[in-house]
């Protein structure tokens, strides 16, 4: 089957401030976009664009108000915007993977169990799951002596190497990714520039959202400028 892996069409987002009187306010309107395999769209524009909003309803945290979202899983097209849970939960266990803005985990976790977990739910073995999940977080400058601590523990830019290790554990067909080198140093940035693009050349289609010029020029393929929208009355 050909195509975008992903494609949106029509999104529309908005969310009533019930503390304003009632003020609705539209976040995205009629918004399209497609990613094919190997490809990777950069979201750009100033805080309060909506960017975070996308990325959310592509996941399927929010459900958008009007418009489809078709996510290519398992050789069929699931409209994930009128998707059932347990079918957005079956996309997300094999075909959707999401790095946030920070890393939320069950505290008291050992951060090499936090980035098995995904390799574990795939069917890998437990030894071959702590292997590879130590490998990457090596590769991305945790150190071994970390490995058995709580991210908790440790520092912002830290837990986003966990938080992006969790997910680049494993081969996702479509990755989103909000702000993935967000407090990040230059020399941790060139490694997840490393991973995107190793992914990239996997076949992933990604939907990466960046303010790191250096960042979008070396990974994107094109860029989807946002821009905030007016309250309506």
């Amino acid at each position: 089957m050909n195509g975008p892996l992903l494609a949106a069409s029509g999104l529309c987002k908005g969310f009533t401030l019930h503390l304003r009187g009632g003020l609705r306010l539209e976040v995205l309107r009629d918004l399209d976009l497609a990613v094919s395999a190997g490809e990777c769209l950069a979201l750009s524009g100033p805080s309060g664009a909506g960017k975070s909003t996308l990325l959310r309803a592509l996941y399927g945290n929010y459900r958008v108000d009007r418009g489809r979202i078709f996510i290519r899983h398992e050789g069929e097209n699931i409209d994930l915007a009128a998707a059932s849970p347990e079918t957005i939960l079956a996309v997300r266990r094999i075909t959707l993977g999401y790095v946030p803005q920070f890393l939320r985990v069950i505290p008291r976790v050992p951060a090499i169990d936090i980035v098995a977990e995904q390799a574990l739910a795939r069917g890998a073995e437990p030894a071959a799951a702590r292997r590879s999940a130590a490998e990457l977080l090596e590769r991305l400058n945790i150190p071994p002596r970390l490995h058995a601590l709580p991210p908790a523990t440790f520092s912002g830019g830290e837990q986003q190497r966990v938080n992006l290790a969790r997910v680049f554990v494993c081969r996702w067909p479509i990755l989103l990714l909000d702000e993935p080198t967000a407090s990040l140093d230059s020399a941790s940035r060139d490694i997840v520039a490393a991973l995107i693009g190793e992914a990239k050349k996997a076949g992933s289609a990604i939907v990466c959202i960046v303010h790191d010029a250096p960042l979008s020029v070396a990974i994107a393929d094109r860029v989807l400028p946002l821009a905030p929208l007016r309250a309506a009355a």
